[in-house]
């Protein structure tokens, strides 16, 4: 049996299979992409069973820009009011951009980013709100499913192929009960690390840009009056010369006062020795108050997988192609 913590193998000490513990898909990872899967199989009659290793929902405002292409999904799963209704940002604003030279407030901007343009082409409309709302809302769904069992708190250690179907090992915690999982088929979607395509033995195309980027998730009253003239704006990106076309790129997490910033730093940052404060002042072009709720760091990588499929093992979402990889 492949391992999944590091890609050997592991005793053949086969588990006995009990009843629930079989279904058609079983789904590694409880992402987005893990539930909406999820939901797209079990509406239509297809048993799923989703492991996933977190009991609680992340609150880093990643991933909030929903394509109207998105909203068709969501439209198809029934969630469409209930992902509309937890946007935090007003629906006028969407998903409208501005790109600043130098700083947001230097007067050199252009709105070019306008996807409600397009809106007409699409049979729903583009959505706002952090990734955790939207794993709210596709938790939600599932939880009505009765073609869908979830395992929070459960993570997959190892797989095993045969002809008919395959068998996934999870643990509950590090020290937990074992329990062996048996579907026709599994699918990773557990994110740019996926244990699954590891143990799968899926390569990647991996573009390293070698790029230590930071995360910066705050709180500012006064932020919201400075940028008073991209009313209807949720997010803001800055071009310097001597970052060699990477962006500082700013965003509303809401109309409260809460933000996030993304921006490259030197390599050998760290909490302790760096001025957070004066780079996103720096970015703004201006002074202002600012009450950090998280500072955190990502590598910036590009990496596609050279295939999405092994036999009956699938890949997808971030563990088939992404470009950055989050250390929250």
């Amino acid at each position: 049996m492949q391992d999944m913590r590091g890609g050997g193998m592991v005793p053949e000490t086969k588990m006995q299979i009990r009843s629930g513990d079989t279904a058609d898909v079983i789904i590694v990872g409880g992402g987005p992409v893990g539930m909406g899967l999820a939901i797209e199989l079990g509406q239509r009659g297809k048993t799923c069973i989703v492991v996933e290793r977190g009991c609680r929902l992340h609150n880093i405002p990643k991933g909030q820009n929903l394509t109207q292409r998105s909203g068709e999904h969501f439209k198809c799963w029934g969630v469409s009011e209930a992902i509309r209704d937890a946007s935090t940002i007003p629906h006028d604003y969407g998903s409208a951009g501005v790109t600043a030279y130098g700083t947001l407030l230097s007067g050199y901007d252009y709105d070019w980013y306008r996807r409600a343009q397009v809106g007409k082409f699409y049979a729903a409309a583009n959505e706002r709100l952090p990734q955790y709302a939207t794993e709210a809302v596709l938790r939600a769904r599932v939880a009505k499913l009765d073609t869908v069992q979830t395992r929070f708190g459960w993570s997959a250690t190892g797989i095993d192929q045969d002809a008919d179907g395959v068998e996934v090992v999870c643990a509950q915690g590090p020290d937990g009960e074992h329990r062996t999982l048996r579907g026709r088929f599994a699918v990773g979607c557990d994110g740019a690390r996926s244990r699954l395509r590891l143990s799968a033995g899926i390569e990647q195309d991996i573009d390293p840009h070698d790029r230590r980027m930071v995360l910066l998730v705050f709180r500012s009253t006064e932020l919201q009056y400075l940028l008073k003239r991209f009313e209807g704006k949720s997010y803001f990106n800055v071009l310097k010369p001597e970052l060699e076309g990477y962006w500082q790129f700013l965003g509303r997490v809401d109309l409260g006062g809460n933000w996030f910033f993304h921006c490259p730093v030197p390599a050998d940052t760290t909490l302790g020795n760096f001025d957070f404060a004066a780079l996103l002042q720096g970015a703004v072009g201006a002074q202002f108050d600012i009450e950090f709720d998280h500072i955190g760091f990502w590598d910036l990588t590009i990496a596609v997988a050279k295939s999405y499929q092994r036999d009956r093992v699938f890949i997808a979402g971030d563990a088939r192609r992404f470009w950055h990889q989050y250390r929250i």
